[in-house]
């Protein structure tokens, strides 16, 4: 189904097909991980169930947009930024949200990421900063948010920006796809602040997926949003021994959850 055939069907076709399928990525990407978790032998390491699920995802993502591009990936993002490159305002804000976001976190007390407790620094930096990052993108603005493209006239205006109707519901879904932590034993407020915040970086890796017409700033923008939240852990741990006088132990303790 090519970008041509997508410009004549009904605006809540398009939608409805473009989440579906969304969500099938999802299912497959989840259900595999779980498969590996449920059929590992007993001492299997933390990692390969993260790495099944994302690298699941990331392959089903790339088959669909192959198949829906008809072999011309570039519709879907898969091409060099055209606009000024796009990385700076994506890296910026995404790393400013990122630290906002893990010291809500810590704050809150809300406990840690169930999935990535068994996980050492390097093996976050490698499974969750890149290869997450690039699955959920690919997935997301690459396949979903280019799927929807033929609606992109409808929309508002916001702060001078032209905000499209694709741009909203791809970082709709974007947020709506972490409520699955839950079923990891999460906690409920952990999986809120996640969602929450996932909402506004899906708005901004998805308007410069639009204004770019390439998923790499998104990217960017995604692994920005990591590294942030890692900065903001770290300026929560010096804020706590400076001005509250923990001891660094005590305060590391709380990244723990």
């Amino acid at each position: 189904m090519n970008q041509l055939n997508r410009r004549t069907d009904d605006p809540t076709s398009v939608v409805v097909t473009a989440i579906f399928l969304g969500i099938v990525v999802l299912f497959a990407a989840w259900g595999s991980s779980r498969a590996v978790r449920y059929f590992a032998l007993e001492g299997a390491p933390e990692w390969m169930s993260v790495f099944v699920n994302y690298g699941v995802m990331l392959a089903v993502s790339l088959i669909l947009v192959l198949a829906s591009s008809m072999g011309d990936a570039s519709s879907f993002g898969f091409t060099r930024p055209k606009v000024g490159g796009g990385y700076r305002a994506g890296i910026t804000w995404g790393v400013i949200l990122g630290v906002i976001a893990s010291i809500v976190s810590l704050a809150s007390h809300a406990g840690g990421m169930s999935p990535l407790k068994g996980l050492s620094f390097v093996q976050i930096i490698l499974l969750v900063w890149v290869l997450a990052s690039v699955a959920e993108e690919v997935l997301v603005r690459g396949y979903v948010q280019s799927y929807l493209e033929p609606l992109i006239d409808r929309g508002f205006t916001a702060f001078r920006m032209r905000i499209s109707l694709p741009v909203i519901l791809s970082a709709l879904f974007f947020a709506a796809m972490h409520i699955i932590l839950l079923a990891t034993g999460t906690s409920f407020l952990l999986t809120y602040i996640i969602v929450v915040f996932a909402f506004f970086l899906g708005l901004i890796a998805a308007y410069q997926r639009e204004r770019t017409g390439s998923i790499l700033p998104a990217i960017a923008a995604h692994v920005s949003f990591n590294i942030g939240g890692a900065v903001g852990g770290i300026i929560y741990i010096i804020v706590q021994i400076v001005m509250f006088g923990k001891t660094a132990a005590e305060a590391t303790g709380a990244l723990g959850g």
